[in-house]
């Protein structure tokens, strides 16, 4: 009862609390009275910020700091000696299939092989999506390294002797309680101005480097996905293969008659049926893998060979199930059997001429029906989504809405939950064992619970969030109709971000919740500069120690935990082979390690330096070590540990500068509120100048914005030669320049299949369970 009592008087104390800060914010005039109104006010309301336990700067928290400090920097030095160990011993969990392992090229120092990789080998290995991720850790190392020395070395020694009421060591380091109308408020003024021109600077060098990668991806899309389209909701006369292929050119073809540019037409089937027993197939397989690597070297037992017999024998009777409901769908293919059909296929053309063709026409007078696009990898398609109809995905996704706004509406009560378990008073009371340890260890260290503090005060919004991106990832591939995975990610990407930007860095403007400061901000948008003001510079301690905890997260990531657990579960309890064991741990999860969780939680990290920045200067060292370890633990685990996953050819990248420029956004407005604050009125110098600098980042995200990155440019068409056109055209006759250099382009795209490294590409698309195999299909 104790327990329920503590988690419940949070919540209580939510739904408590009258509307006093409101009604007195509207009756203040000035900007000092309105901030002094949400200093006294808002802490007996801001119970969102006590969920998470986001404690305000106060004496101690240098203790607390150096706690975290020890934990994070010496629990990273150890979790790297322990992953050295265990890659050295595992090497197989630590490679990509097929790599070598032995000699000099695996060695101890493993930080040799990251430092030896090349932007060209990032791509190669991880795609342009891999590329971005590391680019932008490199981006976010070359910001810190621009505006940090003239900002620690000038800032932190003005507010040191600026603030000398501050009894806290560490809090004369911050912004602080600088004298009203100081001087050195024109000083954060002319900051401000220095960070988002430097910030910009460093975005837009960055944002042509990726254009020009991103161009040159574009040139090497392999086969298929070069010349083929993706159609969706297809009208009932043409689902079935031949329907669709002959709408293109067939005799009365669409494109050219009686013509051979249509190399391949594929309707989605719907195959629950065929699914479930081709899903059976390959769990067979499976066990009949594994129990042949078992005992590749030794002979059989007659009991083991008797089960291997069994499992082979059920492994063709299966075989043959799934043969026979194969062709039972395809004949419902050829009779147009509408149970069967779906209204989504892809149609290959044999030229990137056509299919360029292709996209860009409306093929019907009814936009809603025949909808071209892009197709996805075709190892990456969703064809799941793609059987269901166009009404039923949407219901669905406004599901998927509803299950969004219930996550971001209700999260307090699961974060108090777990804040309750991870506070050291608790800790004490439920595990005796560890309040008798620590009784002794303060005796020797009277320190001590001042340095768990530190550690524990994040580990409640850490253990929350580290399971965050799987519950974002399940309704998003549950409810949102996704044509493919990488889009999945992509959600994710955004949806996480949006959640950390609020829930993390913000939570301290929340108030008592997210709806009531939403529906105050509407009635008064010019609130949020007084808000900001308030309450994020007096929480900079706390996400000194989020920074630094995030030190020990990214080299734990390198283990690969997950991974390793299966391995050896496989080759040591199981006794299978490394190279079975090795193919049947991987891949990673891919809502937690994914390209979208990655990237928001980057995101996340560069907007908590950027917003601090000048606030508290000391932000930008810690996040500098932050940035470098990243660089390092996802240098090694996309290019030499983790296999290659499909390519959104960097749409992360441009998420993430969209991103940057909101963030820099909210930290004009921030030190706008801030400089504010030391004036009785808006038309203060400093702060107007400050605001200025809105005009600044709005030109960086029209920059932005206006470099075309989708499709081709005509420049970079003309750049390819034009020689190859007559070949695709048939004829001898001259082209004028222009055209001939976009359709040799165009030529020159679709035959760069292929060029990257991996497995060959699909040579078409087929859903795996209509894919019929040369030979017995459980050989």
């Amino acid at each position: 009862s104790g327990f329920v009592s503590k988690v419940l008087e949070p919540l209580e104390h939510q739904s408590s609390g009258g509307d006093a800060a409101s009604a007195t914010l509207d009756d203040s005039s000035s900007s000092r009275e309105r901030l002094n109104v949400l200093r006294e006010v808002q802490p007996t309301n801001t119970t969102q910020a006590d969920v998470v336990r986001v404690r305000l700067n106060a004496h101690g928290d240098g203790q607390a700091l150096i706690g975290s400090l020890l934990v994070s920097g010496g629990g990273a030095l150890l979790i790297g000696i322990l992953f050295t160990l265990v890659r050295y011993c595992n090497p197989a969990v630590y490679a990509r299939e097929g790599a070598c392992v032995d000699g000099p090229a695996w060695s101890w120092w493993w930080p040799s092989l990251v430092w030896a990789t090349t932007p060209d080998d990032e791509v190669q290995a991880a795609g342009l999506d891999g590329w971005s991720l590391l680019e932008f850790y490199r981006l976010n190392i070359q910001i810190l390294w621009t505006i940090g020395p003239p900002i620690v070395c000038m800032l932190c020694p003005l507010h040191f002797v600026a603030n000398t009421s501050t009894p806290d060591f560490l809090s004369r380091f911050d912004i602080g309680s600088i004298p009203d109308k100081s001087a050195l408020y024109w000083v954060h003024a002319g900051f401000v101005w220095f960070v988002v021109l430097a910030v910009s600077f460093c975005v837009l060098v960055a944002h042509r480097r990726f254009l020009s990668r991103r161009f040159r991806w574009l040139h090497r899309i392999p086969q298929p996905q070069a010349t083929t389209i993706m159609v969706e909701n297809i009208p009932e006369a043409l689902r079935s293969d031949l329907a669709l292929k002959d709408y293109f050119s067939g005799k009365d073809g669409l494109f050219v008659r009686n013509s051979q540019i249509v190399e391949d037409a594929y309707i989605v089937r719907k195959t629950s049926e065929l699914r479930s027993k081709w899903e059976r197939l390959q769990e067979l397989r499976k066990a009949v893998s594994l129990a042949k690597s078992r005992h590749r070297d030794g002979a059989l037992s007659p009991g083991e060979q008797e089960n291997l017999d069994a499992l082979v024998e059920a492994l063709q009777a299966q075989d043959s199930e799934v043969a026979t409901e194969r062709l039972k769908v395809e004949n419902a293919v050829v009779e147009r059997d509408p149970e069967v059909c779906s209204s989504s296929g892809f149609v290959t053309f044999s030229s990137v001429l056509w299919q360029r063709l292709a996209l860009k026409e409306d093929f019907r007078a009814d936009k809603s029906e025949f909808i071209v696009s892009m197709p996805p990898d075709p190892s990456d398609v969703v064809y799941d989504n793609l059987m269901v109809d166009s009404m039923g995905s949407h219901t669905w996704e406004w599901v998927g809405w509803l299950c969004l706004l219930g996550l971001f509406i209700g999260w307090s009560p699961i974060v108090v939950f777990i804040s309750s378990w991870t506070t050291l008073s608790a800790i004490e009371e439920y595990v005796p064992l560890a309040s008798e340890l620590l009784r002794v260890a303060s005796g020797i260290l009277p320190v001590l619970p001042s340095l768990l503090e530190g550690v524990l005060a994040t580990a409640a919004l850490r253990l929350f969030l580290a399971f965050l991106p799987a519950i974002l990832f399940q309704i998003i591939t549950s409810f949102f109709s996704v044509k493919a995975g990488v889009v999945a990610q992509f959600r994710l990407s955004r949806w996480y971000f949006s959640f950390l930007l609020i829930f993390v860095l913000l939570v301290t403007t929340l108030g008592r919740s997210l709806v009531v400061t939403a529906v105050a901000l509407a009635r008064d948008p010019t609130r949020i500069i007084d808000l900001l003001a308030v309450w994020l510079p007096r929480t900079s301690h706390y996400y000194f120690n989020y920074m630094i905890m995030g030190w020990l997260t990214l080299v734990w990531e390198m283990t690969r935990f997950a991974n390793l657990t299966v391995y050896i579960s496989l080759a040591v309890l199981q006794s299978s082979g490394p190279a079975e064991a090795k193919h049947f741990s991987e891949p990673e999860n891919a809502a937690s390690y994914g390209m979208g969780s990655r990237m928001g939680l980057a995101s996340l990290m560069s907007a908590i330096t950027l917003v601090f920045c000048t606030c508290s200067p000391l932000m930008l060292v810690f996040s500098l070590v932050y940035f470098s370890i990243g660089k390092v633990a996802y240098g090694y685990l996309l290019v030499h540990a983790e296999s290659k996953k499909p390519d959104s050819g960097g749409r992360f990248w441009v998420e993430a500068m969209r991103q940057i420029c909101f963030i820099l956004a909210l930290f004009v407005l921030l030190m706008t509120g801030v400089l504010l604050a030391g004036f009785n009125t808006f038309w203060s110098g400093p702060a107007l100048v400050t605001l200025s600098a809105l005009f600044a980042v709005y030109m960086l995200w029209s920059k932005i914005h206006s470099y075309e990155w989708e499709t081709l440019p005509l420049e970079e068409l003309m750049k390819v030669r034009p020689a190859a056109f007559a070949r695709e055209l048939g004829t001898s006759e001259p082209v004028p320049r222009a055209v001939s250099a976009r359709l040799s382009a165009l030529a020159e795209e679709g035959k760069a299949a292929g060029s990257g490294l991996g497995s060959p590409p699909p040579t078409h698309y087929r859903q795996p369970e209509c894919e019929v195999h040369s030979g017995s299909d459980w050989d």
